[in-house]
């Protein structure tokens, strides 16, 4: 329990009504979540929140205005209710952040893979290393499903101060821009902020280009530059036209990476096949050697992206390398389904234009034979890059087969015909169930094809309606290779 006005010193408040000399015995946003003793922040703009919070016990309410006739020990009036939560909930856990390294990813494609690339590295260095991203949480050897990329201002701080006290030191963090615009990661106190790329997404929550480039502009221009840690770093990809727009002021140390000039990391040389990646790189003016696992030229981004991070945290050159190598791949990042019949088939998690137009370009570059890529769109998301990833589809596949994702709400017959409305190349059959899709493209692949199933990834399940069901790519596709075996 914590005292109810160490918790708001200091902190812009513009009215308190009541006794600020409790203990509190809990923070929550959910009114569901109130229980006796709790403080309840009210970001929705609806005094029925408030009310049920009360009768679940809430003696403290944080709302933007005045709530006549609340029975609650004290009543804040916070014209930022969601930045607020963090700042309190921080210091409700202890600051966990202060006492751990915390490295955030932000950019529209790599982060998971370069948060990968990062634990390995710290664990390859000896440190006791922790990972918030899409695929999971884990820490201390447990795995919790991850409900989002990065998690809630209450969560988030709970689940730090959980790292901490198990002995996590250093955190590779996702930073997604839904939770930099509603402020989920406020209270952090990051080490680094890592930028990989901006591309085409997430117009329907940002509805524009340049809203969801200030969202996510947010972890250096803000998170990181108020950041109390003494030194601060900065990676920014000098291949990306958008990286000018994230570099943070002076109080931060900001060095570049590039695959395709000198910068602080930069390739020299490399070569890529089916089976991984062999880099000569430079960091920080020293030269490696690196042979990679991970599958496609793209991923030399991410793996000079994690380099850099090796390097501000101080970490060997020795270590970095190790960290890289002893990464053989990312669930749901074009990883190969291992079989008998060595057809390479392949999962991802491409879901956007640009990461399918990735993934696309790198199979074509390695295929022997014809391409053959099975993918579709989610539902009530941005529906504006459907016939731009079927227009990607028509010009780099050899054959497309376009089928149902997590419609959610949706049609799943509307977003196809989104999707194949880009078509103006390729041939491509429509097949609306997943299932038989992929049994369909694996069923038609001939010596020398490659199968590239997109969408969904790592996700085992699948989303229709309110109905949200177990369904595994991965699996299907095993169990089609293993029935065309025997």
């Amino acid at each position: 329990m914590t005292k109810l006005s160490w918790l708001l010193d200091g902190l812009a408040i513009e009215g308190i009504h009541g006794d600020t000399d409790i203990e509190i015995k809990g923070i929550t946003k959910d009114s569901r979540m109130a229980a006796e003793g709790y403080m309840f922040f009210c970001t929705k703009k609806s005094a029925s929140f408030i009310v049920q919070a009360v009768k679940r016990g809430a003696r403290v309410v944080v709302s933007e205005s005045e709530i006549p006739s609340v029975p609650v020990d004290c009543l804040i009036i916070a014209s930022n209710v969601e930045g607020l939560l963090g700042t309190v909930s921080s210091r409700f856990y202890g600051m966990p952040s202060r006492d751990l390294f915390i490295a955030g990813v932000t950019g529209t494609n790599g982060k998971t893979t370069t948060t990968y690339l990062m634990e390995s590295i710290a664990v390859g260095a000896g440190k006791q290393a922790g990972i918030i991203g899409t695929i999971s949480y884990r820490y201390g050897g447990r795995v919790f499903p991850a409900p989002n990329t990065t998690p809630g201002a209450v969560e988030m701080h709970s689940l730090l101060n959980e790292m901490r006290t198990s002995g996590t030191e250093l955190v590779a963090m996702e930073v997604s821009s839904h939770a930099l615009d509603q402020k989920r990661v406020e209270g952090v106190e990051f080490n680094m902020g890592i930028f990989t790329n901006l591309t085409h997404d997430h117009l329907d929550y940002h509805e524009t280009f340049e809203k969801y480039a200030k969202a996510k502009e947010l972890l250096f221009s803000h998170h990181l530059k108020d950041s109390s840690k003494e030194m601060k770093w900065a990676i920014l990809n000098m291949d990306d036209p958008a990286a000018p727009g994230f570099t943070p002021d002076t109080s931060v140390e900001t060095i570049y990476y590039s695959t395709r000039k000198e910068a602080n990391a930069y390739l020299l040389r490399g070569r890529e096949c089916i089976d991984g990646l062999s880099l000569e790189v430079s960091v920080m003016g020293e030269r490696m050697s690196i042979s990679s696992s991970l599958v496609g030229r793209f991923n030399t981004s991410n793996i000079l992206a994690a380099c850099l991070f090796g390097y501000g945290a101080g970490f060997s050159a020795e270590a970095v390398k190790k960290g890289v190598e002893s990464l053989h791949g990312v669930p749901g990042r074009l990883e190969r389904v291992m079989n008998s019949k060595e057809i390479p088939v392949f999962i991802d998690y491409a879901h956007t234009p640009d990461a399918l137009k990735k993934a696309l370009e790198l199979l074509t570059r390695l295929k022997k034979g014809r391409l053959i890529v099975v993918f579709g769109c989610g539902g009530d998301r941005d529906t504006t890059k459907r016939p731009i990833m079927g227009s990607i589809a028509s010009h780099l596949a050899d054959y497309s087969i376009v089928t149902s994702d997590n419609p959610r709400g949706e049609k799943p017959g509307i977003i196809i015909d989104d999707i194949t409305a880009g078509f103006n190349g390729g041939p491509f059959a429509v097949i609306e169930d997943r299932r038989e899709a992929i049994y369909q493209g694996i069923k038609m692949a001939r010596e020398n094809d490659v199968v590239l199933i997109a969408g969904k990834g790592h996700e085992d399940y699948q989303i229709v309606g309110d109905r949200k069901f177990h369904f595994s790519d991965m699996e299907i596709a095993k169990e089609c290779l293993d029935v065309a075996r025997r």
